[in-house]
C-alpha cells in the first residue's frame, strides 16, 4: 500500500512539474508554417507604365504614330490568395493605379492622294495622366518551404479587369482651321471628359517573387509583375473636345507597366 501511495505521490508532483514549465516557461518563437486556405495582405507598388502602338500607322493611313517615352506610376490595395490545395491557389483583391504615357502622331507626308489642307490635325504630342481601379484574378503557384524558416517562391498568371477613374492630359495640337490657316492649340493637366479614354480595359497579369515570414501569419512579400494591356483600345482622340475642329485618329494603342510590389500578409 505504502508503494502504491508512493507511485501515486511522484506521478502528481511530476504532473505540476510539467504544467509548470508549460505555463511558465520562456516561449519558443515560431516562423513559418502557414497553412491558412484564405489570407489577406496589403501592398504598395511604384511602376513604369508606357502606350504601345499596335502598328505604325493609324488605320485610316493618314498618321505616323509613335510612343513618347514611358512614365512613372504608383499603386497600392488589398490582396486576398485562396489555397484550394497546398501549393496551388487563387490571387485575387483590388488596386488603386497612377499610369498613363505619351502617344505621339504626325500626318504621313507619303500620301498619294492627300486631303485639302483645311480641318485637318498635321501633328500631335499627348502626355496622359491616369487612374485606375484594378481587379486581379490570377492562378498563384507556390513552392514548398525552401528552408525550416518557411520561405517559399511563387508565380502568378492570370487577367487583369481595370475601370478609369480619372483621366487628365497635357497635350500640343497642330492643325488647319476651315480656312486653312495653321493654328496650335495646348493644355496642361486638362481634364478629360467623355470616352477620349476606354472607360474599361483588360490586361494580361504576369508575375514571380518571394514571402518571407516573420511570424507564423505574417509573411513579407516581394515581387515583380507586368501587365500588358490588351482590349480594347487605350485612347479614342476621335471623342477629344478640345479647340479645333480637326479630327484624327492614333490607331490600335495599349497600355502597358512593369512594378515592383513589397508587401505584408496578415
Amino acid at each position: 500500500m505504502r508503494k502504491f501511495f508512493l507511485a501515486a505521490l511522484l506521478a502528481l508532483a511530476s504532473t505540476q512539474v510539467m504544467a509548470q514549465q508549460y505555463e511558465y516557461g520562456t516561449p519558443v518563437p515560431v516562423r513559418g508554417g502557414d497553412d491558412r486556405p484564405t489570407r489577406f495582405g496589403l501592398f504598395i507598388a511604384p511602376n513604369i507604365s508606357w502606350m504601345k502602338p499596335t502598328s505604325n500607322k493609324s488605320n485610316d493611313k493618314l498618321y505616323l504614330i509613335d510612343a513618347g517615352g514611358s512614365k512613372v506610376g504608383f499603386s497600392w490595395g488589398l490582396m486576398i490568395d485562396y489555397f484550394f490545395a497546398e501549393n496551388y491557389g487563387i490571387a485575387t483583391g483590388f488596386s488603386i493605379t497612377s499610369t498613363g504615357g505619351k502617344i505621339n502622331t504626325q500626318f504621313n507626308p507619303n500620301l498619294a492622294n492627300p486631303p485639302a489642307d483645311t480641318n485637318l490635325v498635321t501633328s500631335t504630342s499627348f502626355d496622359y495622366k491616369l487612374r485606375f481601379l484594378e481587379v486581379p484574378f490570377a492562378l498563384k503557384l507556390r513552392s514548398d518551404e525552401l528552408e525550416p524558416g518557411g520561405t517559399r517562391l511563387f508565380g502568378q498568371l492570370g487577367l487583369t479587369a481595370a475601370a478609369c477613374i480619372g483621366k487628365k492630359a497635357s497635350y500640343d495640337v497642330t492643325y488647319y482651321d476651315a480656312v486653312g490657316v495653321s493654328r496650335t492649340v495646348q493644355g496642361e493637366n486638362e481634364k478629360l471628359t467623355g470616352t477620349s479614354i476606354s472607360p474599361v480595359m483588360l490586361q494580361l497579369n504576369l508575375g514571380g517573387g518571394i514571402e518571407y515570414p516573420i511570424t507564423q501569419k505574417l509573411s513579407f512579400y516581394a515581387g515583380i509583375f507586368f501587365n500588358n494591356g490588351f482590349v480594347p483600345d487605350a485612347t479614342f482622340p476621335k471623342q477629344f473636345d478640345l479647340d479645333y475642329t480637326g479630327k484624327f485618329d492614333d490607331g490600335n494603342v495599349r497600355l502597358n507597366n512593369v512594378c515592383i510590389r513589397l508587401g505584408l500578409f496578415f
